[in-house]
């Protein structure tokens, strides 16, 4: 069991990172490179270089330094300097960009990195460059202490709630504490163990932010990401939460089936929004700026590995909105775009802007799916699903194969249902035609992908409701 250490006062945290700088640059040598830069944020200045930049109660003194130490320095040169200095060691690391990082995390002595990952695990589990296995272990070793914190918070809240003084605020913020409680359970019993013999492929907690007040934000890669050969990242849509946590993966352990070699993330890393709040793109805004940082995190960690990995991104309903605008605020090395019953991209953005090849972004919405053309309606997004928008259209309504082979329709709005049972016509259910594509592009077997050329409703008028794991 591991306890979060404190965080140091702003000046003391901009002390010891001039103070990593500085040892840095007096180290020189044949192995060493120190340049020392004075300039704004991280990769690109438009989004966090990881997520404990917006986690108020892990290391953010080094997440935007005004002054940051670019370091080519050995890994046990890096160790022997840091050796009886950890708090200079994570300042230093986070100085780093997830390239400098992926290309210094690996050449650290084993017993070192171990002793970050244990010691300071609020540092570690969220760091861009950093092996996602090591990541997942840093992160799981918060649990306990965020459910303590997370009971707590309850106690309290429910106390507000129940006395005098209680209002309707009090009794919102009861509910999102009660929900916070509830998903910090939920990891905490899916990844109590490092390993659950459940699963036939481990399972990881790559990212998890606690700063949040409802359910905590998480991501969990099924198959080991820093070796597959195909990995692909799922967005979900509105009312999406960790709260799903269990429905979520069995879609996703779907897509990972495509290849014993493939690795597939479920992305919950942001607050996405109900339905009146669909209207707007504010929510896909925020939201993108957290899977670009996850995007460019594992475009280090994949560059640094010498991989040749293919990435797809999926997005469902507002999960395509939000990955639509992440893809379009950088190049992150991403092979194909899918988007499964989209909620509609914003006017303006076109195919050109998603740094990905327009023959490689994908697109479908079962007939049934009535959902979909309600949020583009209400929110007079783009349908990505109109010919001049210029995406290949494959079937979701259900077909048979040359051999013989009945693949089923989908017949709702949901990715995945309430149970195993009502998944079967969902996209991401097992036997749909949605599911058999989605594995095929993931694979790259783009050939074999089933054709549509169906036309999508744009004027539809129903009332949205939840498109989150549901029968």
């Amino acid at each position: 069991m591991y306890s979060l250490r404190l965080v140091a006062s702003a000046a003391t945290r901009g002390r010891s990172a001039l103070q990593s700088a500085s040892r840095l640059s007096r180290l020189g040598g044949a192995t060493t490179a120190i340049a020392l830069l004075i300039s704004g944020p991280g990769i690109a200045g438009q989004f966090p270089r990881s997520l404990a930049d917006q986690d108020s109660r892990s290391p953010a003194s080094v997440s935007q330094p005004s002054m940051r130490v670019v370091s080519s320095l050995s890994g046990l040169g890096f160790a022997t300097e840091f050796a009886g200095d950890l708090e200079g060691a994570v300042g230093a690391l986070h100085s780093l960009t997830p390239r400098q990082v992926a290309a210094l995390w690996p050449a650290l002595p084993d017993d070192f990195r171990n002793r970050l990952v244990e010691d300071r695990p609020d540092a570690i589990g969220n760091l861009g460059g950093v092996s996602y296995v090591d990541r997942s272990s840093a992160n799981v070793a918060r649990l306990v202490e965020l459910r303590d914190q997370a009971e707590s918070d309850l106690h309290l809240a429910l106390g507000r709630s129940a006395s005098s003084a209680g209002d309707a605020e009090s009794a919102r913020r009861a509910m999102e504490a009660t929900d916070r409680l509830r998903g910090v359970e939920l990891l905490a019993n899916r990844f109590g163990s490092e390993t659950d013999a459940t699963d036939p492929v481990p399972h990881y907690l790559i990212e998890l932010d606690g700063s949040v007040t409802g359910p905590p934000l998480a991501a969990v890669a099924v198959g080991d990401l820093n070796t597959a050969k195909f990995t692909s990242f799922f967005v979900p849509g509105m009312d999406s939460s960790v709260l799903q946590l269990s429905d979520y993966l069995r879609g996703v352990e779907r897509m990972q089936e495509a290849s014993v070699d493939s690795a597939a993330v479920l992305w919950l890393g942001y607050e996405s929004p109900g339905p009146v709040d669909t209207v707007s793109t504010g929510h896909a805004e925020a939201g993108s700026v957290r899977l670009a940082a996850a995007l460019a995190s594992y475009d280090a960690v994949r560059d640094a590995a010498e991989s040749l990995a293919e990435v797809t991104v999926i997005g469902h309903s507002y999960g395509s909105t939000t990955a639509a605008l992440a893809l379009a605020s950088g190049n992150y090395g991403v092979s194909s775009f899918v988007v499964i019953g989209s909620a509609g991209v914003p006017a303006g953005l076109t195919i050109a802007d998603l740094h990905v090849r327009p023959e490689r972004v994908y697109v479908s919405q079962a007939r049934e799916d009535a959902l979909a053309d309600t949020g583009r309606f209400w929110s007079g997004r783009a349908n990505p699903a109109e010919p001049e928008w210029g995406a290949q259209f494959f079937g979701s309504d259900g077909t048979t194969l040359a051999d013989g082979t009945i693949l089923a329709a989908v017949k709702a709005h949901d990715v995945v249902g309430s149970s195993r049972h009502f998944d079967h016509d969902k996209y991401l259910g097992d036997g749909t035609e949605s599911l058999y594509d989605i594995q095929k592009i993931i694979t790259g077997e783009r050939h074999d992908i089933t054709p549509g050329s169906r036309s999508i409703a744009s004027d539809a008028t129903l009332l949205a409701e939840g498109d989150g794991a549901r029968p």
